[in-house]
């Protein structure tokens, strides 16, 4: 009885397959392997090698013939399958070798963990060449062992970890009966992948480096773009929606889709004949056809989803424009980290011993002038690290609280539920003082203290993620381990773009979401990275807090603009954004209407921006708000009768007690990478949404005249935008935690 099974699906590889040979005989357990190499139909001498193998290893080849070839590795691969007699299976392509004994490798972790399923790690080299000048390595991901997560098969899912350096109980795949699709050229791999791996319950992922994969190779199938690589579309759909149906439902399945054709279909019309592009789209536009284009537009990629509708409406020239423009973006934003490391690899000798001779100062010095923050930087891995504390810390920005941590902070302290508590804010923001008065615990930010407590605490419940929030000490650049504390997200906001590019790059305990519509978003954008046990609907802490006040004002308050945060006072204020703004505050007819209702506009700008305060002025009906000087965004919210902005979260607060928004989105020359993907119908369905500065005047207008009361089908949908409106946001989270805990 063989143990493994090595499957080669082989067409014309008379130059690579004696390489990829060697290195299965080279194995160490090469005696409890038997190799199945499947020749389907190849012209040239890849034949005579398979038989000169057979030949020498009588015991260990037993190869497959076809005369004509299939047009792609299914049949193959199929044919080694029902002829397998080992315990496991590994499919290796004959262009390909094996580095060093990887596939004993592959062999021992199957068996010491006894898995369904084993992936490890390979090299991309160029023909012929060894992993000393390999090009690529794949994603090196922790290691995990017989695991069955919804997150390790999302994780799955969105890395692809391919066939190739994989191995497989054969087991399973009879029990399934899992096959690969045949007549196809290219994607058969994946769907088999993925259908296997999302029916397995025992996955385990190691480090190991056992594959070298020959990149560019000439000759083969991908190489040679034809248009029945369009053709087969149909057919992929079809295998990848019943592949990832097994377990996801369709707003997965319709990103990884799209994300397919948008990857890899849509890069290869760059090496297709010119002639044959609008025929390639013709094909990609009729399998979306048939597939469903609303289907599809349940993805969560805004990209993608502009890409489905630029197809569906058949702007071909104005599609490829768009796609490449999105392709250069991501092209030079991984050229520019690919130079940055290039750059301090030639540094490194000169900069390493910089490096020394520059902490022996700071040690030298610290020693000296007792500075803690100079020790710390010559000795910041040692000042962290601690036993566990078993603190409980909260925090909002570094130069403000009131927001969702101060809330659950004051949740936790007035109902006992923690004996080790503590909230962190800079010793000179205002909000030191009052919260001091109010008795909190307070750490200064930035200090050694703030630091070792975070490092060693057991929950940090944070509104924000920036690493100068959850990691303050990497600005100094010390490689310091992962810190022992689970952090809780609270959230500032509502999510209503996409924000997976930053937000999926943190390791979360619990992820709190507040409506249907946003846990969905979240969980079915698969760069999120979030799970059913990470991903919760709780309610913001900070919605608690509020309470529907009849104030004389109403609230304005814009989000903040990236390019803007540094721009010149007078840069800013040729910006649509400052000219847009400063015109509706000085409307004549929109203060005649505000006058007549007897309130005034209260200006608030977003923290970020908020050095430009000066470039609006104030009169008797504006009053212009200082963004360090609000105490409490939930009282100036509680008392506004209105809230206009453009796409902050704010207006979510506002919503939460039903009452009005104006969102005025006006249009600008450049957008803030925040507010791409922003859901736009949803503004109209809770709000009015107004593009044009007479629209906004209006809308705000007409609210007035109806006392500030929204018309009851936009409070119907309010309604039901909110998962809840209980007033128990704060116990929600807390149970949550202490839920998650029990079932660890």
């Amino acid at each position: 009885m063989y143990k493994v099974s090595i499957i080669l699906a082989c067409y014309n590889v008379e130059g690579f397959i004696d390489d990829a040979f060697r290195s299965i005989v080279a194995q160490s357990a090469f005696d409890q392997f038997e190799v199945i190499p499947v020749n389907d139909g190849s012209t040239d001498g890849t034949q005579r090698i398979i038989d000169e193998y057979q030949r020498r290893y009588p015991n260990n080849f037993f190869p497959i013939s076809f005369e004509k070839g299939s047009g792609g590795p299914g049949r193959p691969r199929n044919a080694g399958i029902d002829n397998a007699r080992g315990e496991y299976i590994i499919f290796m392509d004959p262009d390909d070798r094996i580095l060093g004994d990887g596939y004993t490798t592959l062999l021992k972790a199957m068996e010491k963990y006894r898995s369904d399923v084993v992936i490890a790690t390979r090299y991309g080299v160029r023909e012929k060449q060894g992993p000393e000048n390999k090009v690529w390595t794949d994603y090196i991901a922790p290691e995990y062992f017989n695991q069955d997560s919804y997150a390790v098969k999302l994780d799955l899912l969105s890395r692809r970890p391919v066939i190739l350096k994989t191995i497989y109980r054969a087991a399973l795949m009879q029990e399934h009966n899992l096959r690969f699709l045949e007549g196809i050229a290219s994607s058969e791999d994946e769907i088999f992948d993925m259908k296997y791996l999302l029916l397995s319950s025992r996955i385990t992922k190691i480090n190991d480096v056992v594959y070298l994969y020959t990149v560019e190779r000439t000759g083969s199938i991908t190489s040679r773009i034809k248009l029945n690589l369009y053709r087969d579309l149909p057919m992929i759909f079809s295998g990848m929606h019943d592949a990832l149906g097994v377990y996801f439902g369709q707003p997965i399945i319709s990103y990884r889709l799209a994300a397919l054709v948008r990857t890899f279909y849509f890069p290869k019309l760059l090496l297709l004949d010119p002639e044959l592009t609008d025929d390639a789209l013709d094909l990609i536009r009729a399998t979306y056809e048939e597939y469903g284009f609303d289907r599809l537009m349940l993805t969560e990629n805004s990209v993608d989803r502009r890409m489905v509708e630029l197809l569906r409406d058949r702007k071909y020239t104005q599609l490829m424009l768009y796609f490449m423009n999105h392709r250069s973006i991501g092209l030079s934003g991984t050229l520019r980290k690919q130079n940055r490391r290039l750059r301090k690899l030639e540094m490194r000798p000169v900069k390493l011993a910089g490096k020394v001779y520059k902490y022996a100062v700071f040690a030298k010095r610290a020693a000296s002038d007792r500075s803690p923050r100079k020790f710390l930087r010559a000795n910041l891995r040692d000042s962290l690290r601690a036993e566990p504390n078993g603190y409980w810390l909260f925090m909002d920005r570094r130069d403000k609280a009131a927001d969702n941590a101060e809330a659950l902070y004051r949740y936790v302290r007035e109902n006992n539920l923690h004996d080790r508590i503590a909230f962190i804010v800079r010793a000179d923001c205002p909000d030191y003082g009052r919260l001091r008065r109010d008795g909190f615990n307070l750490v200064r930010y930035g200090t050694v203290a703030h630091w070792r407590l975070l490092f060693n605490c057991e929950y940090f419940f944070a509104s924000h993620v920036d690493d100068v929030i959850i990691r303050p000490w990497k600005e100094y650049g010390a490689r310091v381990g992962p810190s022992s504390y689970k952090l809780i997200f609270l959230q500032h906001g509502i999510i209503r773009s996409d924000l997976s590019s930053w937000l999926g790059t943190k390791e979360y305990h619990l992820f709190c979401s507040s409506s249907q519509v946003e846990y969905d978003a979240l969980l079915n954008n698969i760069r999120y990275r979030l799970s059913p046990e990470t991903l919760k609907l709780t309610g913001l802490a900070r919605h608690d807090l509020l309470e529907r006040r009849s104030g004389d004002y109403i609230l304005v308050s814009p989000t903040w603009r990236s390019f803007l945060q540094k721009a010149s006072r007078s840069e800013f204020e040729a910006s649509e954004f400052c000219k847009s703004w400063n015109a509706l505050l000085r409307d004549d007819r929109l203060q005649a209407a505000l006058r007549a209702a007897g309130v005034r506009i209260k200006f608030v700008l977003h923290s970020s921006l908020s050095h430009f305060e000066e470039c609006f002025s104030g009169s008797d009906l504006v009053e212009v708000l200082a963004y360090n000087r609000v105490e409490s965004f939930a009282d100036l919210i509680s008392g506004a009768q209105m809230v206009v902005t453009d796409y902050s979260s704010l207006s979510f607060d506002a919503l939460y007690l039903r009452r009005p928004v104006v969102y005025y989105t006006f249009p600008e020359l450049r957008t803030h990478g925040t507010n791409v993907g922003s859901d736009l119908a949803l503004y109209k369905r809770l709000g009015v949404r107004s593009s044009g500065h007479d629209a906004a005047v209006e809308a705000i207008i007409a609210s007035a005249g109806q006392g500030f009361l929204p018309d009851e089908e936009t409070v119907r949908e309010i309604d039901s935008f909110f998962a809840y409106s209980d007033g128990q946001n704060c116990k929600r989270i807390i149970d949550a935690v202490i839920q998650k805990e029990r079932h660890a």
